[in-house]
């Protein structure tokens, strides 16, 4: 299938500073492509390029097949709708005023607008949602109207391809999650490509994402396989746990807070349940910690995790108490491990032993938040002898790192 829109080799400078650097892409028809990279890696340059505002060094641009240089500016107007960063929201026109200028490129010179155009803006205007402010100042209403109405004005020019430059920054998350869920309904009748800043976002929302670094693309595709935590930190010079979300089922990101990886060749025992122990996994094995795990229930999503990042846990069947071979299984990880960290996990009398256990070894306990007792009292009994033996309580993970690393 040929691209509707492709860079090919594309190369781009500013005076002798080399912007671009031989960049290839290819985007079918109907998809919503997200752009991703740290500041000045030519995120914009790339956009910009695409819609020929900038004429590259070397390489070219193709827009339905065809050099993009051969089309004339209303020709091209009526493929490309582009959206730049900055809003041009300082004139005091009506939203209808702005939205009906998108009808541009397709009213001959000195023509004045037809019924039909007044149709097309009334149409975008209710997609968008912002029909009921067409008598209103662009000035007047807020910032996530104000983009709803620049889109509106883009969907007004009829476009095939929508080139965004961070249609959501600067806005809160409900109306960022609403702009973002309008631009993916315009798919797959019209192809979107969007430069984004926030990696879950982009996740949710695009088909495909592309991360930049230092002026190259380094790599292309669907967002699990692009946003891994290796990708990240060569790109962004920052440490995130990749998880997956237990709703969408897309990669979402946590930045590594405050904390310097190094090795340490560390033996530490979670004892977690409920999801409590994902991003101890996923911080410990970035550490250099060899991370064993349980008693857990096989059906809990701590099992899962550790089972998907290879970590040695005792796992036991849903719904039952935790067995003696378990328990023989658990001593033997706690007679080797440097430390404990108990996770604010709920504990009944099922997994009651987790906790008495700890009374029988030396190994230093450290408690992760507080945990909620299922058990008529008897799990706090347990946490406070465990404390009275030198076991030390906490809130933070950084806190628990910063001691065992």
């Amino acid at each position: 299938m040929t691209p509707v829109i492709s860079a090919e080799h594309l190369s781009v400078s500013y005076g002798d500073h080399k912007v671009l650097a031989d960049i290839s892409l290819g985007v079918e028809e109907g998809q919503f492509i997200g752009i991703l990279g740290p500041n000045g890696c030519g995120k914009t340059t790339f956009l910009q390029t695409l819609s020929r505002v900038f004429a590259p060094d070397a390489g070219g641009v193709m827009v339905e097949g065809q050099d993009i240089s051969a089309y004339d500016t209303k020709e091209l107007a009526k493929i490309l709708g582009c959206m730049r960063q900055e809003t041009d929201a300082a004139f005091p026109f009506t939203v209808r005023e702005i939205v009906l200028m998108g009808r541009y490129p397709h009213i001959r010179r000195l023509a004045p607008l037809a019924e039909a155009d007044l149709v097309i803006a009334n149409e975008a205007m209710k997609t968008t949602n912002t029909l009921h402010l067409a008598d209103r100042l662009i000035t007047e209403i807020s910032g996530g109207e104000q983009q709803r109405v620049l889109i509106a004005r883009l969907l007004a020019q009829q476009p095939k391809i929508l080139l965004l430059d961070e249609p959501t920054s600067h806005l809160d998350i409900s109306h960022q999650i609403e702009i973002l869920n309008m631009l993916r309904d315009l798919t797959p009748k019209i192809t979107v490509i969007s430069v984004f800043h926030d990696f879950n976002l982009a996740s949710y929302f695009c088909d495909r994402l592309v991360l930049m670094s230092g002026g190259g693309i380094i790599a292309t595709g669907a967002p699990a396989k692009v946003l891994t935590a290796e990708r990240l930190l060569e790109s962004f010079h920052v440490r995130m746990l990749v998880n997956m979300h237990p709703l969408t089922g897309k990669p979402y990101l946590i930045p590594e807070y405050g904390t310097t990886a190094t090795p340490a060749a560390q033996h530490v025992h979670v004892m977690s349940g409920g999801g409590t122990g994902v991003v101890l996994f996923h911080l410990l094995l970035l550490h250099g910690c060899r991370v064993t795990a349980g008693v857990l229930a096989a059906n809990d999503s701590d099992a899962a995790a550790a089972a998907a990042l290879g970590i040695e846990a005792v796992v036991e069947p849903p719904f039952v108490a935790v067995s003696e071979a378990s328990v023989r299984r658990l001593k033997l990880l706690l007679f080797d491990a440097d430390a404990v960290v108990v996770a604010a996990m709920p504990i009944g009398f099922g997994n009651l032993s987790n906790l008495s256990i700890l009374l029988e070894t030396d190994v230093p306990v450290y408690f992760l938040g507080k945990c909620e007792d299922f058990a008529d009292g008897r799990a706090d009994v347990l946490r406070a002898r465990l404390c009275e033996c030198g076991a030390v309580e906490m809130s933070e993970i950084t806190d628990f790192l910063r001691r065992i690393v």
